[in-house]
């Protein structure tokens, strides 16, 4: 039976399927199948085929697995990979995660997962998640570090709590929840004359991405990921109505840009960027980009992080911040970790801002 007919048959009698249950790699031709499964599930973005495949771009090597039998799989997890042989480093944004919610057998699946990456070669899976219990039992299954091993790549640059607002079906209701000035700032969005498009070509982003360099030069950060990273996720996300590129325009002329991809559950700002003598349009440009995504399935939209200034801007919508469990590392090889910590780790943080602009700069 192939993977789609699996997914049809996630009635799981649990006992039964718990004592065949192994991790096996998920083929790459089924991935697409995979990315329609998760989306039926509480599954992170960070998770999803269509948001890791672009990282091979940047020579890191997706893995994805499955455990259960081929028919009735009940757990999946995406492993970023570097290196080679038996000296691998693994990273996990957001995961394992249950195809069941609540399956009865996780910790069963997460003791084999890493029993799978130390036969694999794999030094340490460092592992993020915002389900606190979900670390808990990765930490009690072998030797976990409460940090992380590896800060030159994370699942967000910025590790602070991220600002979800969570919507109503009306639009009024939606709008009580927020701060006064929200209303006022779209009144004189409206005055001013302001227009909102939606797009979800690669292309399009093309056009709009010397916005986002603009920004990030004025705003002195970094864009963490190239051009050529987002336009092949998008072309991914495409098929499964998981990604919209969302612009304000003044008399014709693209001002401002918002780069957003959906999982299940929430919609995620990835990107977001407005010419300087326009950021009174940003309040405009999230409520019609979260009230489009609202409508096309996803109650929860995901500001992101607040650091500095953003916080006062994003507390107008969300008053109180969700904040996650810190990165937990979970060491496989001792020997190849303490050479990694002692001599390594020093200078993977020194050079995380030179990597990072690296990685942003890649065209391929």
């Amino acid at each position: 039976m192939g993977v789609g007919t699996a997914i049809s048959a996630i009635e799981v009698r649990s006992s039964n399927a718990a004592a065949t249950a192994s991790w096996f790699e998920v083929r790459r031709q089924d991935l697409d199948v995979w990315n329609g499964i998760l989306l039926d599930t509480g599954t992170s973005l960070y998770q999803y085929p269509f948001w890791n495949e672009p990282y091979r771009r940047l020579w890191i090597t997706p893995r994805y697995l499955a455990w259960g039998t081929q028919d009735r799989p009940l757990a999946f997890v995406s492993i970023l990979t570097m290196g080679f042989g038996p000296a691998k480093i693994g990273l996990v944004f957001r995961g394992p995660t249950c195809i069941q919610s609540r399956c009865a057998h996780c910790h069963v699946a997460i003791a084999e997962l890493l029993d799978w990456a130390r036969a694999q070669g794999y030094i340490f899976i460092r592992f993020t998640h915002s389900d606190p219990q979900v670390l808990t039992q990765l930490a009690a299954s072998g030797h976990a570090e409460d940090s992380d091993a590896f800060p030159c790549f994370q699942d967000y640059p910025v590790l602070s709590p991220d600002y979800v607002v969570d919507q109503f079906d009306d639009d009024d209701q939606t709008l009580a929840s927020f701060d006064r000035e929200v209303r006022r700032k779209l009144r004189r969005a409206s005055e001013v004359g302001y227009e909102f498009r939606s797009d979800h070509s690669p292309d399009a982003l093309a056009q709009a991405w010397p916005l986002y360099q603009e920004c990030s030069r004025r705003k002195q950060f970094s864009l963490e990921r190239p051009l050529s990273f987002y336009m092949e996720t998008m072309r991914r996300a495409q098929p499964h109505n998981c990604v919209r590129l969302y612009s304000v325009l003044l008399h014709g002329r693209l001002v401002g840009s918002a780069l957003i991809f959906r999982d299940g559950t929430t919609a995620h700002c990835q990107l977001a960027a407005l010419e300087a003598q326009h950021r009174q349009a940003a309040v405009y440009l999230h409520w019609h980009a979260m009230r489009e995504m609202h409508r096309i399935g996803v109650r929860r939209y995901n500001l992101g992080p607040g650091p500095g200034s953003l916080a006062r801007f994003k507390r107008q919508f969300c008053e109180h911040p969700v904040s996650y469990p810190s990165p937990l590392t979970v060491v496989l090889q001792e020997g190849w970790f303490r050479i990694w910590w002692k001599s390594l780790f020093p200078m993977a943080k020194r050079l995380r801002p030179t990597l990072r602009r690296i990685v942003s700069s890649v065209q391929r």
